[in-house]
């Protein structure tokens, strides 16, 4: 792939690299095939005592390494083993000598995490970042943090790439050929507010946007209860955005509020399908129009199992992240490239 405004000057030679135990490795393959490469070769061995050993079996001195590896959500165990298994491939590819070694995890693990909602709650955002760049990471590339502002807040030593996403939302919504004067974007919450104004603004949707104004108990988790919705919806069509679906239950209550309020069609798109709990089976029962999920950890089971779905692919953009990084190139020029 042909980098965006400059020639190869890198003289390390790129190296990338999926999960070494071979789970959620789509991504990772497609990635490699537009970079026009292949994944380089690793290994992995677990003794019966619970423990595990991952490593590359090639050089990798003086090296530009990427190792792309999206977490699994499916359940704690799963999440724990494969945050462990990047940390320590990481350990293992840093006594390999490398010139960098970036990882690439589109869904950041404890994103939500970015402030404490009870006395001594910590603040976990910073917990895979640390952990990364204690094995010897130089750098992290996510797309689209739940709160870009938390790295502000809590700085980290290792950089950390946030890449919008929205222009692959825009380009998608743009091929349906909609009538945007007939829709207005809803922000989930007021937190959402600023980033869906902006969205508004590029798809030259009416900027006054709505608002759904939820409660949520700090005492529990995955629970959102809608109080209000702030602004016109009647007769409009909606496009409620996310970060992320997880128990989809906050996009439900506000589809069903909105309803109220006299909208039309409402569509639902999130970066990041977590889907856990009922979601599928919540998505399903919802008159949503149509329902847009990023394929970042999308499981395939999920993607054929909603009804009215369409994917919104992310493995051309991460392609372009990775080249214009090995190549010194420009990285927020992609977030204005329809990429």
């Amino acid at each position: 792939m042909a980098p965006a405004t400059q020639i190869n000057l890198n003289p390390y030679p790129l190296k990338l690299y999926g999960s070494a135990s071979g789970t959620n490795q789509a991504l990772a393959k497609e990635v490699a095939k537009l970079l026009k490469t292949k994944l380089a070769p690793s290994n992995y061995k677990v003794f019966q005592n619970g423990e595990f050993i991952v490593h590359h079996t090639e050089s990798v001195r003086d090296r530009d390494v990427y190792i792309i590896l999206q977490p699994r959500f499916d359940s704690k165990e799963e999440l724990a083993f494969d945050i462990d298994e990047c940390e320590s491939m990481v350990f293992a590819l840093r006594q390999g000598e490398p010139s960098r070694i970036t990882v690439v995890m589109p869904s950041l693990p404890y994103a939500r995490q970015d402030k404490p909602s009870n006395h001594r709650e910590p603040v976990l955002v910073q917990k895979v970042p640390m952990r990364m760049q204690m094995a010897g990471a130089n750098r992290l590339v996510v797309l689209r943090l739940h709160n870009p502002s938390s790295y502000n807040a809590h700085p980290l030593t290792i950089p950390v790439v946030d890449v919008n996403v929205n222009d692959l939302l825009i380009k998608h919504i743009k091929a349906k050929k909609f009538d945007l004067k007939t829709f207005k974007i809803v922000a989930p919450d007021l937190g959402a507010a600023p980033s869906c104004r902006k969205l508004a603004q590029q798809l030259g949707i009416p900027e006054n946007i709505i608002i759904v104004n939820k409660f949520r108990d700090p005492k529990k988790t995955n629970y959102a209860e809608v109080m209000e919705v702030i602004g016109d919806a009647k007769g409009f069509n909606c496009i409620i955005p996310d970060d992320m679906a997880d128990t989809c239950g906050t996009a439900i209550k506000a589809l069903h509020a909105l309803k109220a309020n006299g909208a039309k069609d409402v569509y639902f798109t999130a970066t990041h399908a977590v889907l856990s709990g009922d979601a599928v089976k919540n998505l399903n029962e919802a008159p949503f129009k149509g329902i847009w999920f990023g394929d970042t950890c999308l499981r395939e089971t999920d993607r054929k199992a909603i009804k009215n779905l369409e994917v919104i692919h992310t493995g051309k953009l991460l392609a372009m992240i990775i080249d214009n990084l090995h190549n010194g190139a420009s990285v927020t020029e992609l977030w204005h490239t329809g990429a």
